[in-house]
């Protein structure tokens, strides 16, 4: 039975996060990267520790920050350090940790980005032709963690991230954008929280799932109307060609039985939620 529950990574999806699990009744632990940074943890009933891979191990206690029954993984590769290679050799020095402090099951928070420029639907038994370096090193870390025996782990994609100060009409404001009917594939940090949340509760190991919203909106029908609402300059949409990419959550609903909060991107926007940073 998962209690104990480790963040790697308590930033913009993690520190929200590990607030929503102390809610639920668990044990938290969380890491960031300096020491200063520790008594934001702590102020919300956080476990804190400090902990850098850089690619090797800098932390004050690794061995008490990796006392749990659940480590989830939450940090992407960096783009000061963009090569595969370091991000690779920074997951296998956690596991490292992990696997000598006895720890049982890991959540890694992963990215569709694995699959690359694909085309049409993309579900979880679509070919991963990673292209970006990010996503040739989560390709490598995901097949790490799926074939390994010494944990039980499961791995989550997102799509494109929003919500707080990620606020997607600054993505593309004033840009010259090509493949205006591209369809999106986003997701908000609350459905994030959610799905982890019920991934945790379901106790569900050795399995892989992507997670975007139900629906994918044109990219000129949502960065546009992202843009006004916040009073920016629309992209500049120019014709190109067009990807049919969609990433389909049919899988990680029907396992988890979970209804997102927000399954249209459109109607997400049109109602203006105001949200905190």
């Amino acid at each position: 039975m998962i209690k104990r529950i480790s963040i790697v990574g308590c930033g913009w999806l993690g520190l929200p996060l590990a607030k929503s699990l102390l809610q639920d009744g668990y044990h938290v632990l969380g890491s960031r990267r300096e020491l200063n940074a520790l008594a934001e943890l702590s102020d919300q009933g956080i476990e804190a520790y400090q902990l850098d891979l850089i690619p090797h191990i800098v932390s004050n206690d690794i061995r008490a920050l990796l006392k749990c029954d659940l480590l989830l993984i939450n940090i992407p590769p960096g783009r000061k350090t963009n090569t595969a290679e370091f991000h690779i050799a920074q997951i296998k020095a956690l596991l490292l940790a992990a696997k000598q402090q006895q720890v049982k099951k890991i959540l890694f928070i992963s990215s569709t980005s694995v699959y690359g420029a694909q085309q049409g639907v993309v579900d979880e038994v679509t070919t991963r032709h990673a292209e970006s370096t990010s996503g040739k090193a989560l390709k490598h870390i995901e097949d790490e963690l799926l074939n390994s025996r010494d944990f039980q782990a499961s791995v989550l994609r997102f799509s494109g991230l929003v919500g707080g100060h990620r606020k997607p009409g600054r993505f593309l404001s004033g840009k010259t954008v090509s493949g205006p009917l591209s369809p999106i594939n986003i997701i908000h940090r609350s459905d994030c929280i959610g799905l982890i949340s019920q991934l945790i509760k379901r106790d569900v190991w050795g399995e892989q799932f992507n997670a975007s919203a139900d629906l994918h909106p044109s990219k000129q029908a949502f960065y546009s109307l992202a843009a006004e609402q916040l009073g920016l300059a629309p992209p500049n949409f120019v014709e190109g060609a067009s990807s049919t990419k969609v990433i389909t959550n049919q899988k990680i609903k029907a396992s988890l039985a979970y209804q997102f909060h927000y399954p249209d991107p459109m109607k997400w926007l049109q109602a203006n939620i105001q949200e905190a940073e």
